[in-house]
């Protein structure tokens, strides 16, 4: 990957607080990641064109700075911890592939993804070598644990979309399984990326059960928060069209809740039989009023505020995760990552 190509952590966004004690840690994970494109003279041409897309796209790089901030509470850090850092990113870039490939999205991030550019034959490929990329990263950690928690935690990703295909258009999908999806989905990875950069850090069991705990409560508010703004924002803001995870039959945290308060009869009901009407009767015109009509719905029902609160509530569990772990920099630059989590925008 050429050097214009190569990202560099910047001082430019409100994550810099986060990334300033492991700045040179991650930008090795930005190294490593770059390097898949030309390993060992293997991958040129097409093959490392296509690698280079998929690897340089932009990023937060947060689930990395996790696993680098947790390594180094106890200022007891293993070099490996890069290794698992890599681990972390490859494999949630993977996941990304893969979504979109699923999806059939045209772009993310402002880019246009791999199955739109190349087709779903070679979008899933790329995912594939990317996860296993991911995965021999983990190996040379040289923690079992760590590879066992990683093999799970590849295993919940892929239930976690398995099932958001199984329930789509279903208007019957409870919160305990809306939460058990994200908790695959998205929450997963975090957890993972915090327990493993306590696992590297050498801490006591103990202190390793409140890492991984920051890292569950602070991805099941994340996906919360980021389900809350595809009805709390405007197309313009989103990227994306509002209101579009309903459109697609996908059911989240302000929707049920409306359900659960009107079981019998709402307009989120109304949709689903409408979209289900049309697949009935084969291709045909989205029913735009009656989308419209569910979305207005749950925008005025007062489940939006709700779902935040319930988002923010896991936030402030988070930080008391960290309350018990050494008062250092790194915890700092975990409890802001909490904090603009709760308050994030996009």
């Amino acid at each position: 990957m050429t050097g214009s190509n190569l990202q560099q952590m910047t001082s430019t966004s409100p994550y810099d607080a986060i990334y300033d004690p492991v700045r040179p840690e991650l930008q090795s994970v930005i190294v490593n990641i770059a390097s898949l494109a030309g390993e060992q003279g293997s991958h040129e041409g097409a093959m490392a064109e296509r690698l280079e897309h998929v690897l340089s796209a932009p990023g937060k790089r947060l689930r990395p700075a996790i696993t680098l901030l947790a390594s180094r509470l106890w200022r007891n850090p293993s070099d490996l911890d890069v290794m698992m850092g890599t681990a972390v990113e490859l494999l949630h870039i993977a996941t990304l592939i893969h979504d979109d490939t699923v999806d059939a999205a045209d772009t993310r991030r402002g880019r246009e993804t791999a199955s739109n550019l190349w087709g779903r034959n070679v979008a899933v490929l790329l995912g594939d070598y990317v996860f296993a990329a991911a995965a021999r990263f983990v190996c040379d950690t040289n923690s079992v644990r760590l590879v066992r928690r990683f093999s799970e935690t590849i295993m919940e990703l892929a239930r976690g979309e398995l099932n958001e295909l199984l329930d789509g258009q279903e208007s019957h999908v409870t919160r305990d399984s809306y939460y058990q999806r994200i908790y695959d989905k998205t929450a997963s990875l975090f957890t993972t990326a915090s327990e493993s950069g306590a696992v590297m850090g050498s801490a006591h069991e103990s202190e390793i059960l409140l890492l991984r705990n920051y890292g569950y409560k602070l991805g099941m508010a994340y996906q919360v928060l980021d389900d809350v703004l595809d009805y709390d924002s405007t197309s313009e803001e989103l990227g994306k069209p509002a209101g579009n995870d309903l459109k697609e039959g996908v059911l989240t945290l302000p929707a049920i809740m409306l359900i659960e308060a009107e079981p019998e009869s709402n307009p989120v009901f109304d949709w689903f039989k409408s979209a289900r009407g049309a697949r009935d009767d084969g291709p045909t015109q989205i029913d735009t009023d009656t989308l419209d009509a569910a979305i207005k719905a749950v925008r005025e029902s007062g489940y939006i505020e709700e779902s935040r609160n319930i988002a923010l509530g896991w936030i402030d569990e988070a930080q008391e995760s960290l309350s018990g772990l050494p008062n250092t920099e790194e915890r700092v630059a975990l409890e802001t990552l909490a904090d603009l989590t709760g308050g994030r925008r996009s």
